[in-house]
């Protein structure tokens, strides 16, 4: 497996289809500030991991990473969406880097292709961390929807890969408008290669004691990912004694964590992240206003 660093300045997110040079303008504008690396390259799809680094970031004193997984259920590929927030850890000291991963459109994947794509570019970064000037020790990981699902995973899953004795496992994460039920009960089981994988790979089926510090944003008025799956599933992680929390938005949507969506929303939802990674010591606490 492929875990060696290559760095592509001013990479792209690549497109099965055409993509509108308006699009091309948008994506390279919010990823003008990155460092694009090639962790893996799958069937001639080479995939980006896209690293915002902290002001004067020197690689012989290495920071905390926080690793963003973007959602659309596994249908659009869309890794500028956590930009803006990988700009703002950033600013706050941490390596912060957003992944392109497989969807299914694009690269004909399924999610378990995707969980592994996740999976590699974490150990990449593992693998890489002296010239990335990365801690291993301090990697969050966050994600959106399926992107959340990916990094619980992570977190959860019994059985991870491992290369030369790194672990994909983060130290802590962050899920956002979280799938955490693809059961029979939950929901988009049927994108999976068959409901037994599906029901394998559900966050709510792997939860028990011992996991990595985890915090939820959800919103209540949520059409996409009912509000109710993550209830429960933030109760069933406190009730094995699990550090977990969940912080509801009233009537917020599925995406109201997006920069262009609420500036309210957005604000909160940075905040939130800001507290909980301060805590776990990764970066100094601040004031909000």
């Amino acid at each position: 497996m492929r875990v060696k660093a290559t760095i592509v300045m001013n990479a792209l997110p690549q497109s099965g289809n055409s993509t509108t040079p308006l699009i091309e303008q948008r994506e390279r504008e919010l990823l003008k500030d990155a460092r694009a690396h090639v962790y893996q390259v799958e069937n001639g799809y080479q995939l980006n991991a896209y690293c915002f680094n902290p002001p004067n970031h020197v690689n012989a004193e290495p920071k905390p990473a926080i690793v963003f997984f973007h959602g659309g259920l596994w249908d659009v590929s869309m890794p500028t969406q956590f930009a803006p927030h990988c700009m703002h850890f950033a600013s706050r000291g941490m390596v912060a880097v957003t992944v392109e991963y497989r969807v299914g459109p694009k690269h004909n994947a399924t999610p378990v292709d995707a969980l592994e794509d996740a999976q590699m570019a974490m150990l990449w970064m593992r693998h890489n961390h002296a010239s990335l000037g990365v801690d291993p020790k301090r990697i969050v990981a966050v994600g959106a929807a399926s992107g959340a699902h990916m990094a619980l995973s992570l977190a959860m899953q019994p059985d991870v890969m491992e290369i030369d004795g790194f672990s994909p496992r983060p130290q802590a994460v962050i899920a956002l408008s979280a799938l955490v039920n693809t059961t029979r009960k939950g929901i988009e089981s049927e994108r999976f290669p068959d409901t037994k994988t599906a029901t394998t790979l559900s966050p709510s089926n792997n939860v028990r004691k011992g996991l990595a510090p985890s915090l939820f944003l959800h919103g209540k008025s949520d059409t996409i990912v009912p509000h109710e799956h993550v209830a429960k599933f933030t109760k069933m992680m406190k009730r094995k004694k699990n550090r977990c929390e969940l912080i509801d938005f009233e009537a917020a949507n599925h995406s109201f964590f997006n920069f262009n969506v609420s500036a309210t929303h957005f604000e909160i939802t940075l905040n939130s992240m800001d507290a909980f990674v301060s805590d776990l010591g990764y970066i100094e606490p601040t004031e909000y206003v």
